[in-house]
């Protein structure tokens, strides 16, 4: 990072309150301690009420969280709807995360860099898009997030980005890491394009959230990876447009770069506080969103995303 965007950075954490426990939950990286603060932290948060889900399902999906560190939902979307989808956001501009001020351009255009890995869509595209702010209001995902974070979670963060292949090989968050994102939190994926061994599958090492290796918030080679963990526990995720998966990003995980054709993925992070990442304001009203009048959302969960009023 240069001395520039260093200063403007710290000017953003100083403006914005977010950030300060942000960071000082960063500090502790031992799991044991993580837990065992989050344990006590969760019991001053809103509590997270009756389970809707079947219990065994829930329990199941819990299990395989708090053991292995992901946990497979299946298709959550059918092949018509992540059509619709991706004709969606075809004809909406995303913008290159990594090119401050560049401006933006459509996902298949050719104002796109030729380096650019990776592009986001606006928070406002998202909520308006067909589906996702239902699927990430999912009872059974809300149930299991409920249960993992061990209080009411927060939408912390919905996202949606384009994957691209460059001549530069793997850039960022294409590099083995750990997120710290806050004591506790789980992330949904779900893929909105079909994803085989070359469109950017992602990586995730089974076991690692709870195992002491690795513990720094830096990038890792894949030599360090298969050095220091099972070779077999080290999953590429695969699979078919619409199929979803919560994951413990507190493990050891990356995008695979792409090699041919693009990915389009959607994520929304479940968190116990609010994320400085996410909208320091409520991005649209409720009665915008294309959900259906009479579907209720919990007012906790969207309030960062919703205004109720």
């Amino acid at each position: 990072m240069s001395l520039r965007s260093r200063v403007h950075h710290l000017g953003l954490v100083l403006r914005d309150r977010r950030w300060w426990p942000f960071y000082l939950q960063r500090r502790f990286l031992s799991r044991t301690l993580r837990e065992w603060l989050a344990g006590r932290i969760a019991r001053f948060r809103p509590s997270a009420g009756a389970c809707s889900s079947p219990p065994e399902e829930m329990q199941g999906h819990l299990r395989a969280l708090q053991t292995a560190g992901i946990s497979r939902f299946g298709q959550l979307l059918s092949e018509a709807q992540c059509r619709e989808l991706y004709a969606y956001f075809m004809a909406l501009p995303v913008n290159d995360s990594y090119r401050a001020g560049s401006p933006s351009f459509l996902p298949d255009s050719s104002g796109r860099h030729p380096n650019c890995h990776i592009a986001h869509h606006a928070a406002r595209d998202i909520l308006s898009a067909p589906y996702l702010i239902e699927l990430a209001n999912d009872p059974k995902i809300l149930d299991v997030a409920s249960a993992f974070l061990g209080c009411r979670p927060t939408i912390g963060y919905l996202a949606s980005w384009w994957s691209y292949p460059t001549p530069i090989g793997a850039q960022q968050a294409e590099h083995f890491h750990r997120d710290v994102d806050d004591w506790r939190f789980i992330k949904l994926f779900i893929y909105l394009t079909d994803v085989d061994s070359d469109n950017g599958p992602h990586m995730y090492v089974k076991h690692s959230a709870n195992s002491p290796l690795l513990r720094r918030i830096r990038r890792f080679s894949d030599k360090e990876i298969v050095e220091a963990f099972d070779e077999r526990d080290v999953l590429r995720i695969t699979g078919r447009a619409g199929e979803g998966f919560l994951e413990d990003t507190f493990g050891v995980h990356k995008g695979q770069p792409v090699v041919s054709g693009r990915r389009l993925i959607f994520q929304a992070v479940y968190s116990m506080f609010p994320l400085p990442y996410g909208p320091a304001a409520p991005v649209m009203s409720r009665r915008e969103t294309p959900l259906d009048a009479v579907r209720e959302l919990d007012t906790w969960a969207n309030r960062l995303y919703l205004e109720f009023k």
